[in-house]
Formats: structure tokens, C-alpha cells, sequence
């Protein structure tokens, strides 16, 4: 991987575990801190709401009391008429006398006034008899002989009777008579001088305390010991008059707290609820439908009932905002910071990586035969490293330079002698000039012939090796027919397959005609059809093939030798490079011949390859373009 490409992994890597980091912890804080300050709001609301009932019933309370300060009420009672007992007619009809029937008109009227401030059902005076005296439903007077006899057995009757002056009692809610849905009773006794004959009473409809619960958000509700609400915002009570049934129980009429959350964790936080003290506030968490829900509850002062404020995790923000809002903001921050911070590494790296990159380039670009200095300025270690390299080139450079000045000296200094002994082998040899040689002194200038042209063609092999290194082979391109270049090549060779019986056999399509250098095109097959020779068996087959490959000619040499194995093609054109390298091996050689072959054949723009098994033979392929792309003279 690039140090780029790196830089970029690593500090993206940084970026984005940093920024997830903190966006969480920011998350988290933030959640942390928006549910608490929820909370604390949601407890204020509750302490609002609180209140809120809790003057609705001392209001109700207040204005009852303070009602019956009226001085008609205790004169009503006070009569002899009122205080001898109720008189009746025939049809059990409550019977007044005139002194009765003119406070009954006043009291009748200041109830209508007090009725039209307040949102009451029902008004009247009950006697300890359980008569009512007097009565107003929705501000209309109840005629007398719908007046009832009976209200003894209600079960605010009891408890009435039992305040003193100024106090009142609040009853549970219950079906009116008189209206037919739920009702709130509030009742006050009504003080003369020495008795409590009668108490006021009034009736308000629930739905005054139910309207309460209403709320911006979430849901509020309350809570009855039976398990019962008995006002939620979220759900519709019918209020109507006349929806209710005398004697209605309230399980029939009040939604189940069920209907909130079955949970046992809700259940559990209903138990909580009845173990508190009136006004003691607690606040707990439930999960219904795969969302956590927050309640803040107090227990009211009335009938013990609880107040409960309940938010889903999805409100807890006011307005279109939520926390999986701000979770979702917070995300788009981080994407956003993430990719600007990305980008910003982007550009960091890759000026930090470009001089090494450049440097690189500069490096690939050398000429490995004539190192050139690297121009790059830049101010920080990168050039330290290019002044580093120019000074190893330069080391190279002259190393090269002494290297090829000593090959240069070596190989004049080896063919200089060789230059006299062959001539000297030549001479020797001829009778008219040193006379006839005996058989054994024959034999041994033609051994020093052998050895010395050995030499000479050793020093050949290495300086065409050098040249190649060095990209100083030069070739000398000329126009040439395959078919009487083969002619020729099959002639010179004549004698080397005889020396082994070989069967030697040439090819090719007809009229292939090509430019390129004749001379080392035939040292190429030279190199390969001698190596074919040495690894063939006695009367073995060498063929030489070419043919037309479009732009190319494809030339191969396939002979039926001992083949070579496959671990050891790999390195078959490298310098020096023997299949065989055991001390014993039967096969001379210096390791170059192949390794020149290749860079003749690529050098005039063409490739060589090879394939070969074991026992089957080997057959070398290499293709050479019909027309060079360049021409040069060979020097």
C-alpha cells in the first residue's frame, strides 16, 4: 500500500473513531441531560396539574361554604313552621306554609345566581330527614313534587352531617340522579343556632376535573386505586347527559390502567404509586411497543387518587425537535466534520506523500546503464534522502565507469595473446611452413586451437553480455529471405550434427521475408540449435521452424533431448544460469548463451519463450518483427 494511501487509512481511521467517539459521548451527554431537565419539567407540569385539581376542589369546597353564610338558609330553619317537620299530601308532596314558600323564593333565587358562576349540575337542600327542600337542575327549579324524599341513602347523607360550620366533604364520583352522568358531590351542613338540620349540596360534572389533564405533549392521566383512569387525555369520556346509568359501577364506565402498558414494569410502578404518601412525588420508566416511556407521578390529596404525566422517549424535546431528531443531526455533523476532515487529510498526505512520490518517479526513470542526479528541492527529510541518492548515484556512476574501463582492459588484454596462438596454431599446422607434425604433436596444437577459440568465443559471449547490461548492443538491420537464410544456417551446422548423427531438419512458410540483423539473428539460432545439440542423445532430431505471425515471424527450434524440468525454466535465460549444477555435470558452458539469446531477440523487438518436459524434448519459441521501428548501425 502507498505511504499515501496509508496516511489517509490511518488518519480516516482517527478521524472517524474520534469523531464517533465524541459524537456518542455528545449524544449521550446530551440525552443524559435533556432526560433529566425533561424529567424536572415533567415534575413541574405534574406540580402544575397538581394544584390545578387541588384548587378545583377547594374552590368547589370554598364556594359551597361560603354559599351557605347566606342567612336564608338558617333563617329557613329556624321557622317553627320547618322545625315542626315536613308535612305532606296525598300524594307524599312536600307541603310549605307562605312563611316557607317566601325565603324558599329568595334562597331559590341566590341559588340560581350561584349556580350561574360555576359549572354545576345539580343544587339543593337536604333536610336531616332526607327531604330535599329545595332543587335546581341546570339552573331550572325542580318543581315540588319532584322533589325527593329519599336522599338519607345517598352516601354523602352520613358524612354531611358529621362536618361542622365551614368545613364541606367531597364524594366520590357517582351517577346523578338528576343529570345521569358522573358526577363530583360537594356538600357543607347548614348551622342554626343550635342544630345542623340541613346541608347544601351541589353536584359538578366530572368532566370539569377530566379537561384538566390536557397537556402540550405526552399523556397525562389519573389514577384510581381500583386500577381504573379516571381522566387521560387520551382517551374520550362520554360527558353527555344522560350516558350514564343510576348506580353505574365504575369499572363499567372507566377505561382499565391497562390500557396504558400490561407490563409488569408497569405494574410494578402501579404498586409504587399506592405506597406514596399524599403530595410525595416519584418518577420510573416502563418500555411498551419498543419504546421506553417516562412517568412522573404524585399522589392527590382526593380519594387518594395519583396524578401521572407519561412521555415517550420520542417526545421528550419540544416541538418538530426529538432526540432521534438531534440523534440524526449529530450524525449529519459528524458525516459532515468527518468528510471535511477526511478531505483536510487528503490534501495533508498528499503533500506530505508527493516528494516521495516524485522521488519514486525520478528513481524509475533513471537509466540504470547512466544514473542521472535526482532534481528535487524540497525542505524537509525527503530531500535529505535525494541528496543521499545523488551521492550513491554518483558512487555508482563511477563504479559503472571503472567497471567498464576494466572489462574493456580485461577482454583487450585476453584477446591480445589469443590473436598470435591462433595464428601461430594456423602455421603449425601447415606443412609447407613448419613441415609435417607427427599425429601426437597434431593432436596437441589442435587442442590448443580448440581451447584457444573456446576462449575466444567466452570473451565474444561476455562482451555481447555486457552490452546487453549496458544497452550498448547496436544492430546493423538489412533485408533478408528466410528460406536462404536457413539454407545457409542448415550448411554451417552440417558438421556439428554429424559429429552425433543427428537428424537436422528447417522449415519454414514461403517468401518469408524480413529486415533485421542477419548476424545476430544467426547467433541466436547458433546459441540455441549448439544447446539443443549438447542435450540431445546420439541420432536424435533437431527441427528448425518459421512461420507467418501477422507483423512477426515466429521462429522455433524443437529438438527430442532429455527436456528440462519445470522448476528450472523459470531461470533458463538469467546470466550464468545452469540447469545442471552438480559438480558432475556432464554438460559444459558459461550460463550465457540463453541469456544472451533473450536480449538479442527483445533488443530487435521481439520475445522468446520456452516449453519442455522432462524425457520429451524441449522447443524454444521466439518471434522477431518483420520491420524494425528503429534502425541503427552496428559498431
Amino acid at each position: 500500500m502507498r505511504i499515501n494511501a496509508k496516511l489517509v487509512a490511518l488518519f480516516t481511521m482517527i478521524i472517524v473513531v474520534t469523531i464517533g467517539s465524541l459524537g456518542f459521548m455528545a449524544y449521550t451527554t446530551i440525552e443524559s441531560t435533556v432526560i433529566d431537565a425533561r424529567i424536572q419539567d415533567m415534575k413541574q407540569v405534574v406540580i402544575e396539574k397538581s394544584n390545578q385539581i387541588n384548587n378545583l376542589h377547594d374552590r368547589a369546597s370554598e364556594d359551597i361554604v361560603f354559599a351557605v353564610k347566606n342567612t336564608r338558609f338558617a333563617e329557613y330553619f329556624e321557622l317553627d313552621d320547618t322545625r315542626n317537620g315536613n308535612v305532606y299530601d296525598d300524594n307524599n308532596v312536600l307541603q310549605y306554609t307562605s312563611s316557607q314558600i317566601e325565603i324558599k323564593n329568595k334562597l331559590e333565587s341566590w341559588i340560581y345566581d350561584f349556580q350561574n358562576k360555576f359549572t354545576v349540575d345539580e343544587t339543593c337542600v337536604i333536610d336531616r330527614f332526607g327531604q330535599q327542600q329545595t332543587a335546581l337542575v341546570q339552573k331550572n327549579i325542580l318543581p315540588t313534587e319532584n322533589l325527593s324524599s329519599k336522599k338519607a341513602g345517598a352516601a354523602f347523607f352520613d358524612p354531611s352531617f358529621e362536618k361542622d360550620d365551614g368545613e364541606s366533604f367531597v364524594q366520590y364520583p357517582y351517577v346523578s340522579p338528576a343529570t345521569k352522568r358522573w358526577v363530583f358531590a360537594y356538600t357543607t351542613p347548614i348551622v342554626t343556632y343550635n342544630d345542623k338540620p340541613a346541608f347544601y349540596h351541589f353536584e359538578m360534572p366530572m368532566y370539569v376535573f377530566q379537561n384538566l389533564m390536557s397537556t402540550d405533549v405526552g399523556r397525562m392521566y389519573v389514577v384510581d386505586s381500583g386500577d381504573y383512569l379516571v381522566a387521560d387525555n387520551h382517551f374520550t369520556f362520554n360527558s353527555e347527559v344522560g350516558a350514564g346509568k343510576k348506580g353505574q359501577d365504575p369499572v363499567e364506565y372507566f377505561p382499565s390502567v391497562s390500557s396504558i402498558s400490561d407490563s409488569d414494569k408497569f405494574s410494578k410502578i402501579l404498586d409504587d404509586m399506592n405506597s406514596l404518601d399524599v403530595g410525595e412525588i416519584s418518577y420510573s420508566t416502563y418500555t411498551e411497543n419498543g419504546e421506553k416511556h417516562f412517568v412522573v407521578f404524585e399522589k392527590l390529596p382526593t380519594f387518594y387518587w395519583t396524578l401521572v404525566y407519561d412521555l415517550p422517549y420520542s417526545q421528550l424535546l419540544y416541538g418538530e425537535t426529538t432526540l432521534d431528531n438531534l440523534k440524526s443531526t449529530l450524525l449529519v455533523i459528524s458525516f459532515v466534520v468527518g468528510a471535511g476532515g477526511i478531505g483536510a487529510v487528503f490534501l495533508v498526505s498528499n503533500r506530505i506523500s508527493r516528494p516521495i512520490s516524485l522521488l519514486a518517479d525520478s528513481c524509475k526513470q533513471q537509466d540504470v546503464h547512466s544514473l542521472a542526479k535526482i532534481d528535487l528541492k524540497t525542505d524537509d527529510e525527503i530531500n535529505d534522502v535525494a541528496k543521499a541518492l545523488n551521492a550513491m548515484i554518483e558512487k555508482v556512476n563511477e563504479v559503472g565507469q571503472l567497471k567498464e574501463e576494466f572489462s574493456s582492459m580485461v577482454t583487450h588484454e585476453l584477446k591480445t595473446p589469443l590473436t598470435p596462438i591462433l595464428g601461430w596454431c594456423q602455421t603449425l599446422k601447415n606443412p609447407k611452413i613448419m613441415g609435417e607434425l607427427t599425429d601426437k604433436q597434431r593432436s596437441a596444437v589442435e587442442k590448443i586451437q580448440s581451447n584457444a577459440e573456446r576462449l575466444r568465443n567466452l570473451i565474444g559471449d561476455i562482451l555481447d553480455a555486457e552490452k546487453l547490461d549496458m544497452e550498448k548492443m547496436k544492430f546493423d538491420y538489412s533485408e533478408i529471405n528466410i528460406t536462404e537464410f536457413f539454407t545457409h544456417l542448415k550448411s554451417n551446422l552440417q558438421d556439428v550434427m554429424k559429429t552425433k548423427e543427428l537428424e537436422y531438419n528447417v522449415s519454414s512458410d514461403a517468401e518469408l521475408v524480413m529486415t533485421t540483423d542477419k548476424d545476430r539473428l544467426e547467433q541466436v539460432f547458433n546459441n540455441i540449435i549448439l544447446n539443443a545439440v549438447d542435450f540431445v542423445n546420439q541420432k536424435g532430431r533437431i527441427d528448425v521452424n518459421a512461420k507467418d505471425s501477422g507483423d512477426n515471424i515466429e521462429f522455433s527450434v524443437k529438438d527430442d533431448g532429455v527436456g528440462i524440468p519445470k522448476a528450472k525454466l523459470d531461470g533458463l535465460f538469467k546470466k550464468f544460469y545452469q540447469v545442471d549444477t552438480s559438480m558432475t555435470r556432464e554438460h559444459g558452458g558459461t550460463g550465457l548463451g540463453l541469456a544472451i539469446v533473450k536480449g538479442i531477440v527483445t533488443g530487435i523487438g521481439g520475445k522468446i519463450w520456452v516449453e519442455s518436459k522432462e524425457n520429451f524434448g524441449t522447443t524454444f519459441y521466439f518471434t522477431i518483427p518483420k520491420k524494425p521501428k528503429t534502425r541503427t548501425s552496428k559498431k
